[in-house]
């Protein structure tokens, strides 16, 4: 504790008039009285208590001396002294990758560090705070805030997001944001090398706090399966990364989370360890998970989508070359064939031609572009979207359509040209250009094999599967009209989020097994914990760098100055009692 103002210390010369004043002060005056009646009962109750009768006598000295003190006290400014964080700006860098839910004793790695940044925010002497987290990609999720208030709510709601940590790319936007300042880098991690750091120290000091415990971990690196003529064969690749040996439980579960098979393994020490299970019965999707005592739990689990066939495209080669060219540049296993081998083809691979007949006499879907049963027409007037979903990424407005053909009946109008049909949609799902790339400047514009890409994925919105994403991945999937809307669930019916229409598909960070509700089938999909994440690394806490201004002193008089102010409020109000009662004593 100390003072910041003892200037004002020629103000104990007022507690001192005070004294002074109370020994000059007015004398009782003896005088005889006729009568001691009431003497001795006054005599007996002055002997039994002295001090309180003392203080009734001089309260309004004592309260008057005590809150002169308590003013030179205010004036004098008294602080107390206590150690801040160093730099004029302050960093804290938290890593949220999946490895940092590794346990250590009773909590994760990630909690232990947001317990020591709410007690860091405790120590930030009115200094800002900017907090990035590292996943895939760094983010700001708090800059330059002094409140503590919203530091330590912001901290609250920190969450792992899964994602592998990307360091380099990480440390190049801290570069970015720290500029000329002095600055203090705190790192929450699990394990970082120092060589991973940039090697700028100047005016920079780097503090990481990282997880210097070795952990248990059983890791289930590899899940697959594939459908075979007498079921479904799975093949699960375990890894033991202990120096003992383990027994555990591999337990299969199917798309609704029904046990359909577990088997037991003895694990040798620091030895990957195959695993078969054949004769599964059918189903979309599978879950493996293994039953293991260990610290780290995120990487036991893992899901697999049954392989399907994937969908090809076959090209008729009596339309233009651009078509064929196109699709090729989409996917490379598109191919031409003779009009003729079209209706040979069973099974569910896209067909792009002009014969209109194929419409009703074909399983497979249908891209018709033209038609050969009919003459085009001349056609005049702007072209205008009517339902957008297949035009997302690229608009077609700014063609020029010469001639259309006629449209087909009971198909829905997705493009008008005047107020005539351009690109319709079947009953069954298929899609119909009413055009031939020469009545049309289309293949000049980018939008073309956009919509070429558009219409292969809506054409294939039908399969059960999506596909295999990382956490939090941002991918551009086509997905079924849904009058009710499209959500996404787990296999457990747990309501996850929703999906606006028309915005981009985000998959959830958790990993896991989850399926996309439409008005038909539900659409599979799983969310894989990246390889990187599947290995715990033991790390250690250090510092390097130096701070041209070391400030870590921090005086904070703010407490006491209001506590004191409210103190004499209070002794000015209890003087005024005293006096309204009793008067000035003599």
């Amino acid at each position: 504790m100390g003072f910041l103002n003892l200037s004002f210390l020629w103000t104990m010369i007022m507690p001192l008039i005070v004294i002074i004043y109370y020994f000059f002060r007015k004398k009782y005056i003896q005088q005889s009285v006729s009568s001691t009646l009431f003497w001795r009962e006054i005599m007996k109750e002055t002997k039994v208590s002295p001090y309180l009768q003392h203080l009734q006598q001089n309260a309004l000295f004592y309260l008057q001396l005590f809150a002169l003190l308590l003013m030179m006290f205010v004036l004098l400014q008294p602080y107390i002294k206590t150690k801040n964080i160093s730099g004029e700006q302050i960093i804290w860098v938290v890593d949220t990758s999946s490895t940092m839910l590794a346990k250590e004793e009773n909590e994760t790695i990630f909690e232990k560090h947001k317990n020591e940044m709410l007690a860091l925010s405790k120590k930030l002497g009115g200094k800002a705070v900017t907090i990035v987290t590292v996943g895939a990609e760094p983010k700001i999720v708090l800059q330059d805030e002094k409140n503590r208030a919203r530091i330590e709510r912001a901290i609250q709601q920190l969450q792992v997001t899964y994602s592998h940590e990307d360091w380099p790319n990480t440390m190049d936007f801290l570069q970015s944001i720290i500029g000329k300042k002095s600055t203090a880098v705190y790192i929450f991690t699990d394990a970082i090398e120092p060589k991973q750091l940039p090697k700028r120290t100047k005016n920079i000091k780097w503090i990481v706090q990282g997880s210097e415990k070795k952990h248990q971990n059983i890791s289930l690196q590899r899940f697959g399966a594939i459908q075979s003529a007498e079921g479904i064969e799975a093949i699960a690749q375990i890894e033991n990364q202990n120096p003992k040996s383990q027994q555990t439980t591999l337990k299969i579960y199917n798309a609704d989370q029904e046990e359909i098979a577990r088997k037991t393994i003895n694990l040798k020490a620091n030895h990957i360890t195959k695993v078969r299970l054949d004769n599964l019965k059918s189903t979309d999707a599978l879950t493996a998970r293994l039953t293991a005592n260990d610290e780290y739990a995120a990487d036991q689990s893992m899901s697999t989508l049954l392989a399907t066939d994937s969908s090809q495209i076959f090209v008729d080669q009596s339309l233009h070359q651009l078509i064929s060219k196109a699709f090729q540049s989409i996917d490379s296993s598109a191919s031409t064939i003779s009009s003729n081998q079209l209706e040979s083809i069973q099974s569910k691979s896209i067909l792009v031609t002009n014969h209109t007949d194929l419409l009703h006499q074909s399983k497979n879907p249908i891209l018709l572009i033209g038609r050969d049963d009919k003459k085009a027409l001349k056609v005049d007037g702007e072209v205008k979207i009517i339902d957008p979903k297949l035009f997302s990424y690229a608009s077609i407005e700014d063609i020029y359509v010469e001639k259309v053909y006629p449209k087909v009946r009971n198909a829905k109008t997705l493009v008008t040209v005047g107020d005539t049909p351009l690109i319709q949609q079947t009953e069954n799902g298929h899609i119909v250009v009413l055009m031939d790339l020469q009545m049309t400047d289309w293949a000049l514009h980018p939008s073309f094999p956009l919509f070429l890409w558009s219409a292969k994925e809506k054409l294939t919105a039908h399969n059960s599967q999506l596909g295999t994403f990382k956490p939090g991945e941002k991918r551009v999937v086509s997905l079924p009209e849904s009058k009710k809307g499209i959500d996404i669930y787990t296999p457990n019916n747990e309501y996850i989020k929703s999906i606006a229409d028309g915005g981009s598909f985000v998959a959830p960070s958790k990993p896991g097994l989850y399926y996309v509700k439409t008005d038909s089938d539900p659409l599979y999909f799983v969310v894989a914990l990246e390889q990187q994440e599947k290995t715990l690394s033991e790390g250690t806490s250090f510092q390097y760098g130096e701070l041209s201004k070391q400030n870590t002193i921090n005086k904070d008089n703010s407490i006491f100055s209001t506590i004191l102010i409210i103190m004499i409020l209070a002794l000015l109000i209890v003087e005024w009692e005293v006096q309204r009662r009793y008067g000035f004593t003599n």
